[in-house]
Parts: structure tokens; C-alpha cells; sequence
């Protein structure tokens, strides 16, 4: 190697480290601006400002707390004083006609029924009894669990509307901080799927064969504060599973395709895709009905000592 050459090798090595640490932090300071702009504001003195998504997000935050002081074992009477106070407030910022303001306005009538009477509203906090019981065995939750499988090769034949539809009710119960819900499915199909697939690279070996696509996606607005700056990615990531378990129960194979992407890509993403810019975007999925011929990666487990601590 010459003299020149062995100056250069490291210079370039330590540039291209420094230029990946520059691009990381440009990343960071854009998730936090991103976060920032959009996330509810939070603190006593914001609550008369809320609207839209934000104020939904404090009232759905307000509410659930009623629910959740109901379910208790022995609730304390009386309690919620300080919910009921900033409730009746927020309700005023744009009304009660919405439906978390509906849900707000009966949790109030059942925390006030608590309080004065003593009583508690099966509506609102219902006793697990009354809710379906599961009925699976232990084989069919067995071989339920391990039959799902990544698949890539799909038929053409499209997947019903309303079956795609049947799984997001079913992924709808995922739980999620406060009841907040923040996750919406954007689905696309045929020409409109194989565009959205264009700007997934991890996908282009086998995308002109997947017949369906689904973006998993997150409301920022509904988060507010610097501790729930991860949550979305938390809730969103339950959800994506719950709805890929939807699927599966209806018989509909899928592939998860990563979306760890920088901002620059999420933004053509929402753009190609018609995603609000409010969105996050947590995942890509590949849907369809496999192929009888199709294979599937090995993907071997670890093993459950591994994964299982036991303190």
C-alpha cells in the first residue's frame, strides 16, 4: 500500500463514521421538532387551549381514569375530583357531541352516581363475568400461534374488502395508554399497493407479487408530554401484531415489511400514500392469500430459556 493510501484509508473511515453520527443526530433533532409540534401540550395552564386531537387525547386521558378508579376492588368514595373539575372544563372547548365527549359525559354521570350513592354503572366499568369467556384449547392455541408464518408468495385473487375490515374490528381491542386508540390502517391494493411497495426496499425481491398492502400508523396529537415521546411506536407496534393475528385467524397470510426509515422517506411515504403529515408510520404489511407452492423462511425460534426470567 502506498504512503498516500495509507493516510487516506482511516481519514475516509473516520469522515464516513462522522458523517453517520451527523446524519443520526439531524434524525433525533427532527423526531423531537416533529414531536414537539404535534404532541397535546401539557400542564394546567394549556388545558383551555386543547382542540381537535389534542383535546380529544386529555379528555380520553380523563375519562379512562374514571373508568379504571370504577373497576377497582374498592374504589375510594369519594374520588375524581380533580378529573370531574378539569372534564367539565375541556367539554367546553368544543362540546360534548363527539364521541369521546359522549363517552366523557357518561363517565362523569357514573363517577357522580359512585360518589353520592354508592353505586356503580355496569355501562361504564362492567364486571369481567358479564364479558365472552375464551374457549380455545390448548392445541388450537398451540398450533394457532405456530402456523403463522412470513409468507411472499401470494395469488392474485384480491382479499375481500370486508374481511380486511372483520380484522381491524378485531385488532380495534388492542389496549393502548388511556384507551387512546391513536392507530389507523391505511390500506391500498393492486397499481396503488405496488407504488406504495416502490419506496420499500427491503420488499422489491418478491413486491410485484403482493396483491395488498396495509400502513400502520400512529396520531401524534393523541400523545402529549415527554414521557409518551415512545409511546406511539408502542402502541402502534400492538396493534400491528393484533391486527397480523386478525388475519390469520381469517385465514389471510402476511409478511411485516420494516419501516426504520429516516424522516426524509416517512415524508414521501405520506405523500405517495395520502397519509395525514400527522401520522406516524410504524409499519408496512404485506397481505394476501398464499400460494399453495409458497415457502417460508426457517426462522428459528430461540429457545424459551432464553426469553423466560423468572425473578
Amino acid at each position: 500500500m502506498k504512503p498516500l493510501e495509507r493516510v487516506a484509508k482511516p481519514l475516509k473511515a473516520r469522515a464516513w463514521r462522522l458523517a453517520s453520527r451527523l446524519r443520526g443526530a439531524r434524525e433525533f433533532w427532527r423526531d423531537m421538532r416533529r414531536y414537539q409540534q404535534l404532541s397535546a401540550p401539557t400542564g394546567s395552564d394549556a388545558l383551555g387551549a386543547l382542540r381537535g386531537r389534542n383535546l380529544e387525547s386529555q379528555v380520553t386521558r380523563d375519562y379512562h381514569r374514571i373508568e379504571k378508579g370504577l373497576a377497582l376492588r374498592d374504589p375510594r368514595r369519594p374520588f375524581g375530583v380533580a378529573v370531574r373539575n378539569r372534564l367539565e372544563l375541556l367539554l367546553q372547548n368544543e362540546g360534548s357531541e363527539s364521541e369521546y365527549g359522549k363517552n366523557a359525559e357518561s363517565a362523569l354521570q357514573a363517577l357522580e352516581e359512585w360518589n353520592e350513592r354508592g353505586q356503580i354503572d355496569a355501562s361504564v366499568s362492567p364486571k369481567y363475568v358479564t364479558l365472552p369467556a375464551s374457549s380455545i384449547s390448548q392445541d388450537e392455541l398451540t398450533r394457532f400461534f405456530k402456523s403463522r408464518k412470513s409468507i411472499r408468495t401470494y395469488i392474485s385473487t384480491p382479499v375481500p374488502e370486508d374481511q380486511v375490515r372483520q380484522a381491524v374490528e378485531l385488532a380495534q381491542h388492542t389496549p393502548s395508554v388511556c384507551n387512546r386508540q391513536p392507530w389507523r390502517v391505511h390500506v391500498y391494493h393492486g397499481e396503488y399497493a405496488q407504488k406504495v411497495l416502490g419506496l420499500h426496499n427491503g420488499s422489491a425481491a418478491f413486491a410485484k407479487n403482493v396483491p395488498s398492502v396495509a400502513v400502520i400508523t400512529v396520531d401524534a396529537p393523541l400523545f402529549g408530554g415527554s414521557g409518551e415521546r415512545n409511546q406511539r411506536w408502542i402502541d402502534g407496534g400492538l396493534f400491528a401484531m393484533s391486527f397480523v393475528w386478525a388475519l390469520h385467524g381469517l385465514g389471510i397470510s402476511t409478511c411485516m415489511l420494516n419501516w426504520s426509515r429516516s424522516n426524509d422517506d416517512s415524508d414521501r411515504l405520506r405523500v405517495t400514500a395520502g397519509i395525514p403529515e400527522s401520522e406516524d408510520v410504524i409499519t408496512l404489511l404485506a397481505f394476501g392469500f398464499a400460494n399453495p407452492e409458497a415457502r417460508v423462511a426457517r426462522s428459528p425460534i430461540r429457545p424459551t430459556t432464553a426469553v423466560f426470567v423468572s425473578h
